[in-house]
């Protein structure tokens, strides 16, 4: 990381209140590399595997706290999906990298072999005075859902970078930022009091992440789950305001 970054963090760490930052776990980010768009297909089913090579990553951290004064109202000025959507088996502990589909499940019958969903998220650095907002759609005409319609959030200590049959540290999955009610045609709504995100409606400082990389991932709740979204197109996205 360079010099002007690690100024720039401390900077900001000044900045943010303790009240902000009380109770919230470390979220590591990225620097920003460059890296292309990959288109994804709409189709149902299990993701496809692309192979767009992600930049190198490096690491800082910052907190999630649970935060006041972001907006109520008005339309968002940009929408951000991930630069890379990965499965995560839980059973396994593989990876496959860079999928054209998000896919989250969970069954009685799948042995424990859960699929989860790891993303990857670059903000811009130009939205550093804006609120940024998690959110997550099924509106797009390959989106699906069925059984709990339920997910949790969590943020990640590192992006996946490629895939990989294990992966040494699981899925580095790192903080419960709340979870949701997943709306098949619309927009998932956060359960009451399930973590700092839901708490602030999906808000948070866009300053904390922009010009950064950073990971999360999406995690079935409940016994019975399936939910697919079009890679970069619906699913898990951050809205700037």
């Amino acid at each position: 990381m360079g010099q002007s970054t690690m100024i720039a963090a401390t900077i900001l760490g000044g900045i943010l209140s303790s009240a902000m930052l009380s109770q919230a776990a470390p979220l590591t980010v990225r620097q920003s590399g460059s890296s292309s768009t990959t288109s994804c297909n709409s189709g149902g089913g299990y993701p496809m595997t692309n192979t767009t090579t992600p930049p190198s990553t490096s690491g800082t951290t910052f907190s999630w706290g649970s935060y006041t004064g972001y907006p109520t109202s008005g339309t968002a000025v940009a929408t951000i999906y991930p630069e890379y959507t990965s499965q995560y088996n839980v059973a396994t502990g593989a990876v496959n990298f860079n999928t054209a589909r998000g896919f989250v499940s969970r069954s009685y019958t799948n042995g424990g072999a859960d699929s989860t969903a790891i993303v990857t998220f670059a903000v811009p650095a130009q939205y550093s005075q804006n609120w940024c907002r998690v959110a997550f759609g099924l509106e797009a005409a390959g989106s699906y859902a069925s059984g709990s319609l339920k997910a949790q959030l969590f943020t990640s200590l590192a992006p996946a970078t490629a895939s990989t049959t294990t992966w040494p540290s699981g899925n580095l999955r790192n903080q419960n930022i709340g979870a949701i009610d997943v709306v098949p045609g619309g927009e998932a709504v956060w359960q009451v009091g399930s973590g700092p995100a839901a708490t602030s409606n999906g808000f948070f400082p866009c300053s904390l992440v922009a010009g950064q990389v950073f990971g999360g991932e999406v995690v079935p709740q409940g016994d019975q789950v399936e939910i697919s979204w079009p890679a970069g197109q619906d699913g898990i996205k951050i809205m700037v305001y």
